[in-house]
């Protein structure tokens, strides 16, 4: 039994080794060196330190690092691989900023001082550069540009972001959350996008599940005695103890949750709502 779990392990850390290899390309003009371990859930800490909670909530498995080396220039590529394109464009967003300039790299990508970060499938790329020549910049972004063709895999956000509308989005705010949102540990898995609209601000949040007894459990936790699983849309204002007044619809699968408009601001939630479940 153990000679199989060793086995097994060895063969796991191979096969991580070589997916992290065949993604780094050759740079024309640059030594590849390979001085880094397979950082994973058990170690990744070590390398990020406190950075590496967020990491580890959105399902964050494995990364692999190798540094080009030109002269006294050198440039460092980290691929990082989560379980699914949401997870990835989760920890991705969290890191990006709406002010950014954003390059077509990936799906999505930016392109700041010494560092050309972009997602795409289940990996979070970061290029990074301690030097601030335009050169190295230009390498970096070819690099990157390398890696992206090699992940291959979809080009496009997931897909349940486009679900929002986007009249008042807030762009490039979007995200994903994996665990506990809005403070409630049995509310998992929701994109969330922000919206300003008639001068409020406010919060929009989708769940999606494969069985739609899910979305129930969820629903059934947060509107208590109220709750009703024989309602086609069940919809329900209430004030929540973490977070103030919610709006919330259940429909199939789908669970949705506006934060930031109080009571009074109902007809507007339910305008959104209304959209996102395709006008009913």
């Amino acid at each position: 039994m153990k000679r199989n779990l060793f086995i097994s392990v060895l063969l796991i850390a191979s096969f991580q080794a070589i997916q992290g290899q065949d993604l780094f390309p050759d740079l024309k003009g640059y030594r590849m060196s390979n001085d880094y371990p397979v950082y994973t859930p058990d170690d990744l800490w070590n390398y990020i330190n406190g950075a590496a909670d967020a990491y580890l909530q959105l399902g964050f498995l494995d990364l692999n690092i190798r540094e080009y080396v030109k002269g006294r220039n050198s440039i460092k590529a980290e691929i990082y691989r989560f379980g699914d394109d949401a997870r990835a464009f989760g920890i991705y967003s969290m890191e990006r900023s709406p002010g950014y300039k954003f390059i077509n790299t990936g799906v999505q990508g930016y392109n700041e001082e010494g560092a050309v970060h972009f997602y795409k499938d289940c990996f979070y790329v970061k290029v990074m550069s301690h030097s601030r020549s335009a050169k190295v910049n230009s390498a970096m972004l070819h690099l990157a540009g390398l890696i992206s063709s090699g992940i291959g895999g979809s080009g496009e956000f997931p897909a349940l972001l486009g679900l929002f509308p986007s009249e008042g989005l807030l762009k490039n705010q979007e995200t994903y959350l994996l665990e506990s949102v809005l403070g409630h540990e049995f509310l998992r898995g929701a994109f969330r996008a922000s919206y300003e609209v008639e001068g409020d601000r406010f919060d929009i949040y989708l769940f999606s599940c494969e069985d739609p007894a899910d979305a129930g459990a969820m629903g059934a936790a947060l509107a208590g005695d109220a709750w009703s699983a024989d309602e086609e849309v069940f919809k329900y204002a209430f004030e929540d103890g973490f977070n103030g007044v919610l709006h919330m619809a259940r429909q199939g699968g789908k669970l949705i949750l506006v934060s930031g408009l109080p009571f009074e601001r109902t007809p507007l939630a339910e305008r959104y709502i209304t959209l996102m479940l395709g006008g009913r």
